[in-house]
């Protein structure tokens, strides 16, 4: 499971709870994924004994340091004669990762340090070639345009190339566990290398080696980053300057304290907000997760950007002053627009059409929706008239399709799968953002001075209806699907009180709101399951979204001590590192599913900041 990440919007890096290398993502996060396998050993040449430093075990203790996890994850291997510690950046302008690597041991001690890697570049093994450039000592991988030169500082004492998988090989590892690396010069075809630094303890002080990935299409690029970085002899430039952004980047974006919630809340939301930062691309992407632990089970990872996702996750970055961040993404949702106004069901992060399991016309129709409300949300917190301007084809395009995919006689959307892909029909949820959506576009009509009139008339008629269709006397309450008709309680419902649907005056919302939290409250875990009957990596397991949903939900109908008990069940569901999944499991307690989840984080991020509102304001009412 992932448990720290690092990243520059083009280079995204995930370790594991051993301090391992999963992923290395570029040039987009999600896209490529160009690892197959790093290993980090120790020899002692006293006692001739060999170790990888991964899983605990073999008498080594191992702790990783959590505060800094979302942006310079460090880990520590230590026994009664050593300890390593390493720390990994990822440069904020360069595409350039530095593994910083200290050894201390007793003085006079001599240990060899071993640096293990395996590339999938491309997200194929096969057809790669690896050398060392006898210039420079670098070990050079490369397959067409896309190269990853690995030097040293100091230089690498011993390099060697090798191959794995084919002819009955293992890899180039083997060759380092007797202590001495006597690799190739060259190799070609599922290729690997390792490197060997010698070190000699020094009491106290501690030996520091660093290994630097530089990236690039060609070894014209990745050579000026290393003679970058290599520079007037201050090899340690490239990680203060890493190290020293981000934390300054972590300062500009706070959440101020409040006396209602704990510090960990605090640190979470900090966490969140790095989370949303390493997942979001360059070109304005932004995937569910970077997880792939779901290809072994579902044949698919969530390295995808989903639009319903995507605007959410917008609108919490506009909330966290991520402005440039969430225009980003409405660029790339602008850019991927189908000709006819819809967004299709999901995209890869260079903007090709993703895999989809829905039919054609790949529709959820809610998805469009959101795109355009996050729109209109930018605007508000930005106030610059430009935005809109620049948006309006996207937003007349998106709201003319909304207004044509209605059935004519109940005026509601037509048929199309819900938010949880699972089921076609005609949904609550779905409803209320199609509704809200075009009221919003209505409001850019008029600012802009446009005729929208259209859309506003449809939104009034869309919401009346659904008020009268969903609505079941019988049941007291409104149901979550009509044609089929599906009466079963969803958490999704909860989002119709936040988009306008239904309203706080309306006795029938809070009747909805306490029979969600009745029925789908976790008795064994706490959390809010996200429908009833869900058997998605278990049997009705707690979301952190849905939760965060209801700790809205309460918040709108005035009850904040709810909504702050529900942040903090949030908290405390958060791994040791403050990543956040998407469910917990109703019997264990333990994240299921993609970790980090972007929404989780997101969903956090936006309750966080309406919290501190609605207290801001209590807090004045009571002046």
């Amino acid at each position: 499971m992932i448990t720290q990440l690092a990243g520059n919007g083009r280079i995204l890096l995930t370790l594991n709870e051993a301090g391992e290398w999963i992923d290395l993502y570029a040039p987009y996060p999600g896209q490529y994924q160009h690892l197959r396998e790093m290993r980090l050993g120790v020899y002692d040449i006293e006692l001739q004994k060999f170790r990888w430093l991964r899983a605990p075990g073999d008498g080594l203790h191992f702790e990783s340091d959590h505060r800094a996890a979302a942006y310079a994850p460090q880990s520590t291997w230590r026994d009664d004669r050593v300890q390593i510690r390493v720390q990994d950046h990822v440069h904020p302008n360069h595409d350039l990762i530095i593994r910083r690597i200290g050894l201390t041991a007793p003085a006079g001690r001599a240990f060899r340090v071993f640096q293990y890697h395996s590339l999938n570049i491309g997200e194929s093994p096969y057809q790669e070639t690896a050398y060392i450039d006898p210039e420079s000592g670098s070990v050079i991988h490369y397959k067409r345009r896309q190269y990853f030169e690995f030097f040293g500082a100091p230089k690498f004492d011993v390099a060697g190339c090798g191959e794995h998988t084919l002819k009955g090989l293992r890899g180039t590892y083997v060759d380092a566990e007797d202590g001495r690396l006597e690799g190739r010069k060259i190799s070609h075809g599922s290729v690997d290398s390792a490197v060997q630094w010698n070190l000699t303890g020094a009491g106290d002080s501690e030996q520091v080696v660093r290994l630097f990935i530089a990236l690039g299409e060609n070894t014209e690029e990745t050579g000026r980053l290393r003679e970058s970085a290599l520079s007037g002899g201050n090899v340690g430039r490239m990680e203060r300057e890493a190290e020293a952004f981000w934390k300054t980047w972590l300062a500009r974006h706070p959440m101020r304290a409040t006396p209602d919630l704990s510090p960990q809340s605090r640190a979470i939301y900090r966490t969140s907000v790095l989370v949303l930062r390493h997942v979001a691309a360059t070109n304005g992407s932004i995937i569910a997760s970077p997880d792939r632990r779901s290809l072994i089970l579902g044949g698919d990872t969530y390295n995808y950007c989903w639009w319903r996702d995507g605007g959410y996750v917008a609108k919490a970055m506009d909330e966290a002053g991520l402005y440039e961040y969430a225009e980003r993404f409405l660029n790339f949702a602008l850019s991927c627009q189908s000709s006819n106004g819809s967004f299709r069901h999901r995209h890869f992060p260079d903007g090709a059409f993703g895999s989809s399991w829905h039919p054609p016309p790949f529709l959820q129709i809610d998805q469009t929706g959101t795109v355009l409300a996050a729109v209109w949300h930018h605007f508000k917190r930005r106030m610059d008239l430009d935005v809109l301007l620049e948006f309006w084809p996207m937003v007349k395009s998106a709201a003319d399709f909304l207004l044509s995919f209605r059935d004519p006689e109940s005026a509601l959307p037509k048929r199309s799968y819900d938010l949880w892909e699972e089921r076609d029909g005609v949904h609550f949820y779905s409803t209320a953002v199609v509704s809200h959506a075009l009221e919003r576009a209505a409001r850019i009509g008029l600012e802009l001075g446009k005729d929208a009139e259209r859309w506003r008339v449809a939104a009034d008629a869309m919401r009346e209806s659904a008020l009268e269709r969903f609505y079941d006397p019988k049941l007291d309450r409104f149901v979550r699907s009509l044609d089929p008709r599906d009466e079963r309680l969803d958490s999704s419902m909860l989002l119709a009180f936040k988009l306008g649907l239904i309203s706080e005056s309306d006795p029938r919302t809070r009747t909805l709101v306490d029979a969600i939290e009745q029925r789908l409250w976790s008795p064994r875990v706490g959390g809010l399951a996200r429908y009833e009957g869900d058997e998605y990596y278990g049997h009705e397991n707690p979301w952190i979204v849905s939760t965060l949903w209801l700790a809205e939900a309460r918040l709108l109908l005035g009850d904040r001590e709810r909504c702050r008990e529900l942040l903090e069940w949030v908290v405390t569901n958060a791994t040791p590192s403050g990543l956040l999944a998407e469910q917990i499991d109703s019997t264990t307690k333990e994240p299921r599913s993609a970790t980090p989840l972007t929404w989780s984080h997101s969903t956090f991020v936006d309750v966080m900041h309406k919290f501190r509102i609605a207290r801001d304001q209590d807090a004045l009412a009571d002046e």
